[in-house]
């Protein structure tokens, strides 16, 4: 069995898959190897998301990465000959009277940088989505293109197939040991014993990044954070919709017959969850998610709820943002972590940046160098202002 590669990616959810993709779209014609704890992915981010996609942000390099994750779903559909079932219906992200002006500055960056969003008055919101209750809101920004849902599941084993097909190794196990000196990784040790000398290592390994790291003896401030999707049948409900942002963290969006909801809690009530811990919270469906979708779209007051399921983002807890790029001291250590929730989204972008960086050694298509180690390392948080 092959013992050495040019690269080695640890982790094979969206992220990894998207880096080890762009390595060969790009011309890498060197080794590559990703290793995989778990290819059943029963507890990957991946397929436990809401695979929703959105530009809806202050920062540039998100609403420019969102982009390219919109234009690149579109376009790897049509070349794969797939249907990656993308529903560009938007984002309605809802702000009241304190929430207004953020709103509106983020609409009119977000214009500056070429995204379709539209600033919605009380007015105009009644206007276009009159099953809406909007008595209480200032404005809603609404994403006319590029936004929406699509299926995160097939457009990651597509791409899994086509890494293979590029003669990309896919190699079952987990690190159970790491040999670097001061300044580079060395090789990997996987539970077994064998052990793998690399060229680059990216470290892809999503809420497990934390930890991961820890073995290179580096901190880097990403834990997993749990987070509940629920689906509910509501006959009365509407099915033409956008996903409806209520600015608590509350979020519902059709899915089939069903709609799908979830709750993004603020940050200081966000707590690290347990690594072994799926369990849906119920309570929290039950005290937050039903209420506030019954006084948001009344016709939710006689939902049932049908299916729940929970998953784990790779939580970034100095400012929610992605951490990409190489290791100041390690100079052939990747991150392509911390995207706190909006992997799925970046994951094109961020698999095409990392995968700049190891051939060029510079970012060539979007200047993500904000989102780098050194702000991490220098605790210099760089944070969205957003309605979610």
């Amino acid at each position: 069995m092959q013992t050495s590669f040019d690269v080695i990616i640890i982790g094979s959810g969206i992220i990894g898959v998207s880096t080890a993709w762009h390595l060969r779209a790009l011309g890498f014609a060197g080794s590559i190897a990703i290793v995989e704890r778990d290819p059943s992915f029963i507890h990957a981010s991946t397929t436990l998301s809401a695979s929703g996609i959105r530009q809806q942000f202050s920062l540039k390099e998100n609403v420019q990465m969102a982009l390219y994750g919109a234009k690149f779903v579109k376009e790897f559909g049509k070349e794969q000959d797939i249907d990656l079932g993308f529903e560009e219906h938007g984002y309605l992200l809802l702000a009241s009277s304190d929430g207004e002006s953020a709103l509106s500055d983020n609409v009119k960056r977000q214009g500056e940088l070429k995204a379709d969003v539209a600033l919605l008055t009380p007015t105009l919101l009644k206007q276009h989505f009159p099953w809406l209750a909007t008595g209480d809101m200032a404005a809603g920004a609404l994403g006319l293109s590029n936004e929406g849902w699509f299926d995160g599941k097939i457009l990651h084993s597509t791409m899994r197939r086509a890494v293979r097909d590029w003669d990309v190794k896919l190699i079952k196990g987990y690190v159970a040991d790491m040999n670097h000196s001061d300044t580079e990784i060395n090789a990997i040790t996987l539970d077994g014993g064998r052990q793998l000398t690399c060229g680059h290592l990216v470290n892809a390994t999503g809420p497990n990044a934390g930890t991961f790291s820890r073995m290179m003896r580096v901190r880097l401030p990403v834990e997993p954070r749990k987070r509940t999707l629920f689906q509910v049948h509501c006959q009365s409900a509407p099915t033409e919709m956008p996903v409806v942002v209520d600015p608590s963290g509350v979020y519902v969006r059709p899915e089939g017959t069903f709609h799908l909801c979830g709750y993004v809690p603020p940050t200081e009530e966000d707590k690290r969850a347990d690594a072994a811990d799926f369990r849906p919270d119920y309570q929290l469906f039950d005290d937050i998610i039903w209420p506030t979708l019954a006084a948001r779209v009344p016709a939710f007051e006689a939902l049932k709820m049908v299916n729940a399921w929970a998953g784990h983002c790779d939580f970034n807890t100095l400012d929610q943002n992605p951490i990409l790029g190489p290791h100041t001291r390690l100079a052939n250590l990747y991150f392509a972590n911390g995207f706190s929730g909006f992997g799925l989204q970046q994951a094109p972008a961020a698999g095409r940046a990392v995968a700049e960086l190891i051939i060029h050694g510079a970012y060539q298509t979007l200047d993500l160098t904000r989102f780098g180690f050194d702000r991490i390392a220098e605790k210099q948080p760089l944070l969205e202002t957003r309605i979610l």
